[in-house]
């Protein structure tokens, strides 16, 4: 294990131990207990229904280099998120990147910058959300340190998305400059950019064509809007489970909270963080602990299981194994 795996793990511990401190454990189990599972059934639907979402903005982004069908699209986005909930460092975007690049055989480079364009749309909706969150929803009094979490959590979040989105312009629009730049960069290390090095670079910015126009980009956003609406949603139905009606002010700032914790580096599927941020948003509605505790565990789970299933379903339909892909990826 290397240290950034210790890392991660280190901080999965702190935030499950924020999440189980002072829980009565005996609540707990009856929380779970009393819980009415059979609201579950709509919750997977709604996050597979997600990923189908996903799968055709994908599509939409890779439509200047290919023009791909839905099912190749929605395997790869499966794989992908079953290879976050496993791998260490967000590994599944390169992953899905490499499933659909081998099975279309385009560039994985040019697939990756889609995938990349993707996260930056599913951030800047996201901080979207809280803006309105912050600015036009009257939250619950009390728990500042929480509050004071999310708007610290935000501006570094903007921070990070802003300047990829800087470097992916210079990419797109002053290639030899970003080259120039890069091979400065580089040069105390290494003889330079190499010719593989320029091309995959070159790759990367054909990846970045399907933001082209106006008309792209609100296209893109919409699906986004539909992505997250759906997510806040399924918390929505995921609160029924436990007895919770929650206003759609409580499911955005749980939808938000979650976002913003899956950024803190951890544990392959955000063990800990995950957990820690919906328990604590739930508290901010007077949520009793074990409830809002019980609610974290069986919502990540809905999430976790399901996807982990049917990715490596699917990775098996592809005849691969997580080993072989980090194995050809150098990893």
């Amino acid at each position: 294990m290397n240290w950034k795996s210790l890392i991660g793990f280190a901080i999965s511990f702190f935030f499950l131990f924020l999440a189980f401190r002072k829980i009565d454990y005996r609540l707990l189990l009856e929380s779970l207990r009393d819980a009415n599972y059979i609201y579950l059934a709509p919750v997977v639907v709604i996050i597979f229904l997600n990923m189908a979402l996903r799968a055709l903005r994908w599509g939409y982004l890779l439509r200047p280099i290919k023009k791909i069908g839905f099912p190749s699209l929605f395997a790869g986005i499966i794989i992908g998120f079953m290879a976050n909930n496993v791998l260490p460092a967000r590994m599944g975007e390169i992953v899905r990147a490499y499933i659909i690049g081998r099975s279309e055989r385009i560039s994985k480079s040019s697939s990756f910058a889609t995938v990349v364009v993707e996260r930056l749309f599913d951030g800047f909706t996201v901080l979207g959300l809280l803006l309105a969150v912050l600015l036009f929803i009257n939250l619950p009094p009390g728990n500042t340190y929480f509050k004071k979490g999310l708007q610290v959590a935000g501006y570094v979040s903007l921070a990070i998305y802003t300047v990829t989105f800087v470097i992916l312009f210079i990419i797109k629009k002053k290639t030899r400059w970003f080259l120039k730049f890069a091979s400065l960069l580089i040069r105390p290390f290494s003889s330079g950019l190499t010719e593989n090095g320029i091309a995959h670079i070159y790759s990367f910015k054909e990846g970045l064509l399907s933001v082209e126009s106006l008309k792209a980009i609100l296209i893109t956003f919409l699906y986004s809007l539909l992505v997250w609406g759906g997510f806040a949603y399924a918390i929505y139905i995921a609160g029924l489970s436990f007895g919770l009606n929650l206003s759609v002010s409580a499911s955005l700032l749980i939808l938000v909270a979650i976002c913003l914790a899956m950024i803190i580096p951890s544990t392959p599927g955000y063990i800990g963080t995950y957990h820690a941020s919906v328990t604590y948003a739930l508290i901010l509605y007077s949520v009793p602990p074990e409830k809002a505790l019980g609610l974290s565990i069986v919502f990540h789970a809905a999430n976790y299981i399901p996807i982990t299933l049917a990715g490596l379903f699917y990775l098996w339909r592809h005849h691969l194994s997580l080993r072989r892909i980090k194995e050809e990826e150098g990893g």
